[in-house]
């Protein structure tokens, strides 16, 4: 709580923050670019068996529908696959259809894999070394393993790299936000989960995508949109929680210092005797010499049932949301304009949680979202069953769009409780394991559309509102953080409800506001 008190006082929301926003959120777009890059990608362009005889294999006499998508069998074994040129996707430079058509999904699911696997490293890493350094760290590599993978030769290596690709985003996503809500004052930590940086990025790549239709293109643009963001190492500071819990109390007075200078401020004169407090309370919980690991965010059942049930909330929003989005090939009408709707139509909601969030708190405000992606989702099924096939498409697609408008709003909502659960010693480990939750939903994502056939749309919705429906349940069950300080440590009192309150006395409070 003294860490609350002191970014109060030099301004909760001010140019500093600006100035994080810019270089801590801003490669969100680059990170969602990346995360969706297989929507694209993934897609299988028309394409046609010309048998071996034709003169050209651009004779469009032999493109037509007899020879549309005819996978070569023993009849007509002679015949060679020619794709259209409207796009250039992995399946079209590897070949991948008929036998290796699941190679596609196979490819998704080890990018998210590596996402898993990056959220795990990401969280703990953000608690030993800092948020600076791994935050940073991971943003090179981003950039230099999307360059790489422009230039793969094949789809074993293209493969591997997109795990890597996966590795930085995933680090990237559990110590941005995080590292960003440390820095801003209590009534405004909405916003951190307010802002559609995350859906300009997809709005940008679905955009870029139509423009230069080359996966191999795509990330090359997406590397060098990196460039300007690394500049953010020589104005972003260390988070001044970290560095206080850490004992470096000295180095979390220069940030202070810095935050009160750019927002034009005065910091309180008791600003370093109150780090120290924070310091000295971590300290004595660090006796015994232990470090703080993924166990500690389990220790205690009044913990543990709140790590569990944001855990299962997290594996189903990232089921649901990158199932829809992965599967935006499947509905109706233009690809890219798909992609950028189902992008673009979060935005209003998105906005909409910052308002909701302080109204109605974050527990109720992640309920209407849910049960709207609930109903957006069931909509789609009685739709596919009673409405003519001539006559569904505009309609599963204005369903399905509220399905992941829901989703994606209740994200965002989720993100900041989840944020506000954990003190800041176990914050990025909290969030590092809902993340980690996150990609194994993330890991089945690309087969929610294969689980009904060409073209059947029920069976994955079903799974879609089902999941939803859970998870506005369960999000009632947990504790509304809305309003109340962040922790800095696990110590303090625990009242009967298991709820961890920093002991600060009224000369604390007061000494603040001088």
């Amino acid at each position: 709580m003294h860490t609350d008190d002191i970014i109060e006082a030099v301004g909760g929301m001010s140019r500093f923050q600006i100035l994080m926003v810019v270089f801590i959120f801003g490669p969100k777009m680059l990170m969602a670019w990346g995360m969706l890059m297989m929507s694209f990608a993934g897609t299988t362009p028309d394409w046609w068996c010309v048998p071996a005889t034709a003169a050209s294999v651009d004779e469009t006499d032999y493109m037509n529908n007899v020879t549309l998508k005819l996978c070569p069998t023993s009849d007509n074994i002679t015949c060679q696959v020619v794709f259209s040129q409207d796009k250039n996707t992995v399946a079209s430079e590897w070949d991948l259809i008929c036998d290796q058509n699941i190679l596609k999904s196979i490819i998704t699911s080890v990018q998210m894999a590596g996402v898993f696997f990056g959220a795990l490293f990401g969280g703990q890493s953000a608690d030993v070394l800092g948020r600076k350094w791994t935050y940073f760290i991971s943003l090179v590599l981003q950039s230099g393993f999307n360059l790489v993978a422009a230039f793969s030769v094949n789809w074993q290596m293209f493969t591997a790299l997109r795990f890597l690709i996966g590795m930085t985003i995933g680090s990237l996503l559990v110590v941005s936000y995080p590292y960003f809500m440390e820095f801003i004052g209590r009534k405004w930590r909405p916003i951190a989960s307010a802002m559609p940086v995350w859906v300009t990025g997809v709005c940008v790549f679905a955009l870029s995508s139509w423009l230069r239709p080359d996966w191999s293109d795509q990330h090359i643009i997406a590397a060098a949109l990196h460039l300007p963001f690394f500049a953010g190492w020589f104005f972003v500071p260390e988070s001044l929680r970290w560095l206080a819990v850490k004992g470096r109390t000295d180095e979390a007075e220069k940030v202070v210092d810095q935050m009160s200078r750019y927002n034009k401020r005065q910091k309180p004169t008791n600003t370093l005797q109150l780090l120290k407090q924070v310091a000295e309370e971590e300290q004595k919980l660090r006796a015994s010499g232990s470090r703080y690991t993924y166990l500690d965010i389990y220790r205690g059942w009044s913990i543990c049932w709140k790590s569990l049930i944001i855990q299962f909330i997290w594996m189903c929003m990232s089921l649901v949301y990158y199932g829809i989005s992965f599967g935006a090939g499947k509905l109706a009408g233009n690809l890219y304009l798909n992609i950028f709707l189902l992008a673009v139509v979060e935005v209003p909601a998105t906005v909409m949680t910052f308002f909701m969030n302080n109204k109605f708190g974050r527990r109720w405000t992640a309920f209407i979202f849910f049960a709207a992606a609930t109903v957006g989702s069931f909509g789609v099924c009685i739709v596919a069953r009673t409405v003519a096939k001539d006559d569904q498409g505009i309609i599963i697609n204005v369903l399905a769009m509220v399905a992941k408008l829901g989703v994606g709003a209740a994200w965002c909502v989720l993100q900041l409780l989840s944020s506000e659960t954990y003190p800041t010693v176990t914050r990025n480990l909290g969030y590092g394991a809902a993340n980690t939750a996150a990609r194994i939903g993330g890991i089945l994502a690309p087969y929610i559309f294969a689980t009904g056939g060409d073209g059947d749309v029920v069976v994955p919705f079903v799974i879609v509102g089902s999941t939803m429906a859970a998870c506005g349940v369960l999000s009632l069950i947990l504790k509304e953080t809305g309003g109340k300080p962040l922790a800095d440590t696990l110590g303090g009192q625990v009242n009967s409800c298991g709820d961890v309150q920093m002991v600060v006395t009224a000369a604390d409070v007061e000494k603040t506001k001088l």
